[in-house]
């Protein structure tokens, strides 16, 4: 009983790999990318300037306030992000009202240049958030079908992790087991330890991937079980509304931001501040609320200072009302986005995601891997179902990296003033997938793969190169300022490139080689000996 269940347990969890297995890849590829979008939006936008060391932060604030005072006349809330480890830029932001038939406006940063306090003029770019949304909105798509298109992979993506821990009847072993250059069993070790390694990871991410749109999913059992007054009450103990001051529509001058900042100075033991919101800016009502750390599963009603703007008074600071629903909610969002997550937390992320797209690339590899000796054998040559999912390989293994990295070349190459620039950045992302999952098609598989990771490891060792040849943002230029941002970039690019130009050399050198060809080549070596021998003895005869 016991092993016709590992076995039924087995064949779900391949086939349920198989099915989504490339959209999962695309999924968790681009949602990897995703925990340094800000970093990549930086990288992109090469029109910023380089970091300033040198400038406190009531400097910054000053600056800040200055432009917004200008620039956001009758703006209700005004939002100020200082220069972080993250996006090492002086930012303001704020939501426009809204255009006719629309419930909200639309946000917008800007870039400030600390040195001059005027908007930095960048290129139109889709940056690291357009990557990281592909990864549940899946670009071309509605909504209301990539939600649904994402749920039901993510699902499936949950049931394949479980299934994964229940054949595996010695998964802690397993572990510890890898036996290189044995084709199908290397690959099952490779799978295995790749899955394991980051087992916790995958259960998190597949399922807080699943809470983020649960009233969609679950919009039938809640239309059936709840009213509308019960339904808007359970998303307010899921979503508690933000702390927020209504303007009184009586005009009223501010005091500077920076002489108020001392007041969370003067609150705060350590000074972090990261971000400052200005509630009801100009007028009678308004306040300023300091920020020193933002994330819902680390939240501290003392991370917070909260001042009047017009008379200085520090207001008394009311500590959000959690229910346990949303405390649940939005812990697992804080995690699944790794809100909290420092530096070094953050990098851990970005491994545990890259061992996760492994994972899933690996299992793929291993069902062609199980059914090759068995295709090769065929008279007729491979099935169409084989040879497709081997194409798909190919194409989406290799291929979907090498897009992302000419949405990078589309950032540097396409004209500055191009309209309809961020489509385009997207469009040639997408139009040399399509490229790279077609050509396996018509070359050998074997051939593919190389040419495929040769042309990988080429584009992104040569990023560096074009991104010198088009920004003053080149490696040289970003270690003399110590913008370890910019350069780690290119230290990365080449670093990818690297990656793959070794996977491209044990890829030729793992070949079997073709011993019966080589025979073959000898005997005919021979053939041709012996009659060369022969042909002065036969003309003597006649002569």
């Amino acid at each position: 009983m016991k092993d016709n269940f590992r076995q039924s347990m087995k064949w779900f969890h391949t086939w349920v790999g198989l099915s989504v297995g490339w959209i999962l890849f695309f999924m968790f590829l681009t949602g990897t990318l995703g925990y340094f979008y800000q970093e990549i939006t930086r990288w992109m936008e090469p029109e910023r300037p380089f970091i300033e060391h040198n400038l406190s932060n009531e400097q910054l604030i000053t600056t800040a306030q200055t432009y917004l005072q200008k620039n956001a006349q009758g703006i209700d809330k005004w939002d100020i992000y200082l220069p972080t480890v993250r996006n090492q830029n002086l930012r303001v932001g704020w939501r426009n009202p809204p255009e006719d038939g629309k419930k909200r406006g639309r946000y917008k940063t800007t870039v400030l240049d600390i040195t001059t306090g005027e908007k930095v003029e960048s290129r139109a770019t889709g940056g690291g958030r357009l990557l990281y949304r592909m990864h549940y909105r899946l670009h071309y798509l509605s909504t209301k079908i990539s939600y649904w298109i994402v749920g039901f992979c993510a699902m499936l993506m949950l049931l394949a992790v479980v299934t994964g821990v229940v054949i595996h009847k010695k998964i802690f072993t397993d572990f510890f087991t890898f036996r290189a250059k044995k084709g199908l069993i290397g690959w099952l070790d490779i799978h295995n330890v790749l899955s394991v390694i980051a087992l916790p990871f995958h259960f998190m991410i597949t399922y807080s991937g699943l809470l983020f749109f649960l009233f969609t999913y679950m919009a039938l059992s809640t239309n059936l079980q709840t009213n509308e007054d019960e339904y808007r009450e359970m998303r307010k103990e899921i979503f508690p509304r933000t702390i927020h001051t209504d303007s009184a529509n009586q005009a009223a001058a501010m005091q500077d931001l920076s002489s108020l900042y001392q007041q969370a100075k003067n609150t705060w033991k350590k000074d972090e501040l990261s971000a400052i919101e200005v509630f009801a800016a100009n007028d009678i009502n308004a306040q300023v609320r300091f920020i020193r750390h933002e994330t819902d599963i680390t939240y501290n009603p003392n991370d917070y200072v909260r001042v009047n703007a017009i008379t200085s008074e520090v207001i008394e600071q009311t500590p959000r009302e959690y229910t346990v629903a949303g405390m649940i909610h939005n812990g697992f969002y804080s995690l699944h986005e790794g809100q909290f997550a420092g530096p070094l937390a953050r990098w851990i992320y970005f491994l545990t995601g890259l061992i996760g797209t492994a994972m899933i690339a690996s299992g793929l590899i291993l069902w062609t891997t199980k059914r090759k000796p068995k295709q090769l054998k065929k008279l007729n040559g491979p099935d169409f179902g084989y040879r497709l999912v081997e194409q798909l390989n190919i194409g989406t293994i290799v291929g979907l990296p090498i897009a992302i990295a000419m949405y990078f070349y589309a950032n540097r190459l396409l004209p500055v003033s191009m309209v309809g620039r961020v489509d385009w950045e997207a469009n040639v992302m997408f139009i040399s997938w399509a490229l790279l999952l077609i050509y396996p098609a018509f070359r050998p598989a074997t051939k593919a793969w190389r040419e495929q990771l040769q042309l990988a490891a080429l584009v992104y060792i040569a990023l560096p190169l074009i991104n010198a040849l088009t920004t003053d943002k080149h490696l040289v230029n970003s270690l003399s300022q110590q913008d370890w941002g910019f350069a780690a970039f290119d230290l990365t690019f080449f670093t990818v490139g690297c990656c793959f130009a070794f996977s491209a050399y044990k890829y030729k050198t793992l070949q079997p080689k073709k011993v019966v060809s080589r025979k073959k080549r000898r005997q005919d070596n021979t053939l041709d000996n012996d009659n060369r021998l022969q042909l002065p003895r036969i003309s003597k005869e006649n002569g």
